[in-house]
């Protein structure tokens, strides 16, 4: 046998079947190679994409168009005015709480059906501005921790000392229009809805951080709507969005987000969460761009947490679209597609080395998309760049950090007495 070997090598074929072997391997590995990148660019696209026509096609269903004189005209003619209580969680608001009071106290609902209170844990002046404000007005109430409570925990308490039939959620670092309150209310003459959202308008749109904010908003707007078609919005901002009072009786807890989780506690119960394009509050994004990562960060991780909680909602037919395609979807844009987007920039710096000639060829592609993008739409560029980061931030936080977020943690560029 040693001796047909060496035969074989000195006639130089055996080096070839060994050159064979190599280039076989080579080419399997290259197209691993290539498979692995298809596989981690497509997956996250596919998920964005599928959702998204998911969007289109329910954006235009049955999006009925909101004519507000006509809802004020109704609200008149039903004499649908339930008491409604307004609850703000306060935590050294000092700078703008006396703003914040006037704004309230000028809503176009009757002000013998608001009660507004107030839920403070303040170590600043801002109990003593508001025990002012009830000395002159009736319909405001004060209540009053010595020890740090927590937005969640202060809307909880806020709640159980509520009278109304519907409970406003409100911030105390936003400015609801004077309608915004009349526009929740008459929502609900519709038996089957539990929650109505609103939406945001910045007010310094002049700044980069402003107008980026400004352009998320109007962007996860067409979501919402889509998803009100569909079946129920699950993002809801606690800015200005009312909820009926008796289906929040029996909840406990809510240490991640109290407006989001009131939403699916909502759900829970077979009541539908809107959202309304014209229940609209006024408030400032983040002066810096750490600023704004730090409230996207924040948001994104009790968004995570929430719905990691009420995981059994997903897939469940009991929840139909709200269950089956809405839950799973958010969950996945906010924690599988930004780790995918991570593993796939991280691989084409490795697979580079790797194929050099094939990836040289997308990072071309890479660089002509961004630099369009950088030249027409610097704004959108800058908007998913900071959003995913703060995704991935938050993912590591309640992953491995295990940071909470059940103090109020606001960012202090967000309070301004100009407008």
């Amino acid at each position: 046998m040693k001796t047909i070997a060496n035969a074989l090598k000195n006639t130089g074929i055996a080096e070839d079947v060994e050159n064979i072997r190599s280039e076989d391997i080579t080419l399997i590995s290259v197209e691993v190679l290539h498979f692995l990148f298809y596989f981690l660019t497509g997956f996250p696209l596919a998920i964005m994409a599928l959702y998204g026509v998911v969007v289109v096609v329910f954006f235009f269903k049955n999006n009925p168009q909101i004519d507000r004189n006509k809802d004020v005209e109704n609200n008149l003619r039903n004499s649908f005015q339930p008491l409604v209580s307004v609850l703000v969680a306060t935590h050294n608001e000092e700078i703008i709480i006396s703003k914040k009071i006037d704004n309230l106290l000028s809503s176009d609902y009757p002000a013998d059906k608001i009660e507004i209170i107030f839920i403070d844990d303040s170590d600043d002046s801002t109990p003593r501005i508001i025990s002012n404000a009830v000395e002159k007005n009736p319909n405001i109430r004060l209540l009053r921790f010595d020890k740090r409570m927590g937005y969640s925990p202060s809307m909880l308490a806020g709640c159980k000392a509520a009278k109304g039939e519907i409970v406003i959620l409100n911030d105390a670092g936003s400015f609801m229009d004077p309608h915004a309150i009349s526009k929740i209310v008459n929502r609900f003459q519709d038996p089957k809805i539990g929650v109505v959202a609103g939406t945001g308008d910045m007010l310094n749109v002049n700044e980069e951080t402003g107008k980026s904010e400004n352009l998320y908003a109007r962007l996860f707007n067409l979501v919402k709507i889509s998803e009100s078609n569909m079946d129920s919005t699950f993002r809801i901002q606690g800015e200005a969005a009312g909820v009926r009072r008796l289906l929040l009786e029996d909840m406990t807890e809510a240490n991640e987000t109290f407006d989001t989780a009131a939403g699916l506690y909502a759900r829970q119960k077979g009541y539908k969460v809107v959202f309304d394009p014209e229940v609209r509050f006024r408030e400032y994004a983040p002066k810096t761009r750490s600023g704004r990562i730090k409230q996207k960060t924040i948001r994104a991780a009790n968004l995570i947490r929430v719905l990691w909680r009420f995981r059994a909602m997903f897939f469940n037919r009991k929840y139909g679209k709200y269950g089956s395609l809405i839950l799973p979807f958010n969950f996945a844009l906010l924690t599988i597609v930004p780790v995918f987007i991570l593993f796939w920039f991280l691989s084409l710096l490795v697979f580079t080395i790797l194929d050099v000639a094939f990836f040289v060829y997308v990072w071309g592609i890479l660089g002509i998309g961004f630099l369009c993008l950088l030249v027409f739409s610097r704004t959108l560029l800058l908007t998913f760049l900071q959003f995913e980061y703060s995704l991935l931030k938050a993912i590591f936080q309640v992953m491995f950090a295990r940071k909470s977020y059940d103090k109020i943690d606001k960012v202090a560029s967000t309070r301004r007495l100009t407008d």
